[in-house]
C-alpha cells in the first residue's frame, strides 16, 4: 500500500508493505528540486493503521548521507539512533507517527535503536538524518533557517529510509489512513496529505535500485537477528 503527496517544490511518497510477518515502511522525498531550506528536508510522517500494535525494530538509510559535500555513510546503515516512532499521538488525526525530528512529541526514549547516536543529543534534534531529494545540490543550502544553521551543516540522507517494525495483531494494509508528510523542524513548516496511490506506486514514487534494496534487506535482517538474541 502506497501513499503520495506534494506541494510544490514538495514532493514524497511512503509505502507499506508485510514482510516476514513485519511491516516495512519505507519513506520518499520524490522531489526532483534542489534543498535549499530546511523546510524543505522531509522528517516525517504520520499515519493510522487499524487493529496492530507496532513496535520499532529497525531504520536503515535508502541512500548515502552527506554533511554539505562531506559523505558521511553509504546506503545501508543503521540510522535508527536518529529516527523515533510513537504510538500515541493525535497529530493531523494520526496516532502513528516517524520522525528524525523532535518536533515537540518525540524523545530519546522513543527511537528505533536507543544505543547509537550517530550525530548531535540522544532525542531527535534538527534536520540531522532527514531525508533530501536525489535532485539535491549539496554545495547549497547556506541559509539560515529559524536558529539553525542551514542544511549544508546538517548530515541529511539521499532518496529514503526503511523503517521495520514488529506487530502483534493481523496487518490490514487496506485500514492505512490519515497519511500526512513533515518538512522541517517544526509542526508549523511544510506539511501535507498522502493519497492512496494505485498499485503500490506511481509516477511520483522513488523506486530503490535493487543493489539498494538488498543492501537494506541485508541490514534490516541483521538487527532483527541482532535484537532477537539480545532478547533471549
Amino acid at each position: 500500500m502506497s501513499f503520495a503527496g506534494s506541494n510544490d517544490p514538495l514532493s514524497a511518497s511512503v509505502s507499506f508493505d508485510v514482510v516476514n510477518g513485519q511491516l516495512q515502511v519505507v519513506l520518499s522525498n520524490t522531489s526532483q528540486n534542489d534543498v535549499r531550506i530546511g523546510d524543505h528536508v522531509l522528517t516525517a510522517v504520520f499515519f493510522d493503521i487499524a487493529g496492530v500494535t507496532l513496535s520499532p525494530l529497525a531504520a536503515i538509510s535508502g541512500g548515502a548521507t552527506y554533511q554539505g559535500t562531506d559523505w558521511i555513510s553509504g546506503a545501508g546503515t543503521n540510522v535508527g539512533g536518529e529516527w523515533a516512532f510513537k504510538s500515541d499521538l493525535n497529530q493531523y488525526g494520526a496516532s502513528l507517527g516517524i520522525s528524525s525530528s523532535g518536533l515537540g512529541l518525540f524523545g530519546p526514549f522513543a527511537r528505533f535503536d536507543t544505543s547509537t547516536n550517530l550525530a548531535g543529543p540522544a532525542t531527535p534534534d534538527g534536520l540531522q538524518y532527514g531525508i533530501t531529494s536525489t535532485a539535491d545540490d549539496r554545495t547549497t543550502g547556506t541559509g539560515q533557517h529559524h536558529s539553525e544553521g542551514g542544511v549544508i551543516n546538517s548530515p541529511l540522507t539521499v532518496g529514503s529510509v526503511t523503517f521495520l517494525f514488529n506487530v502483534r495483531g493481523t496487518v490490514d494494509l487496506a485500514s492505512i489512513s490519515k497519511v500526512t508528510f513533515q518538512y522541517g523542524t517544526g509542526l508549523d513548516e511544510p506539511h501535507f496529505a498522502g493519497t492512496p496511490v494505485d498499485g503500490g506506486g506511481g509516477s511520483g514514487s522513488a523506486v530503490p535500485e535493487p543493489a539498494t534494496l538488498a543492501l537494506a534487506g541485508a541490514a534490516l535482517l541483521g538487527l532483527a537477528a541482532s535484537r532477537r538474541r539480545r532478547a533471549g
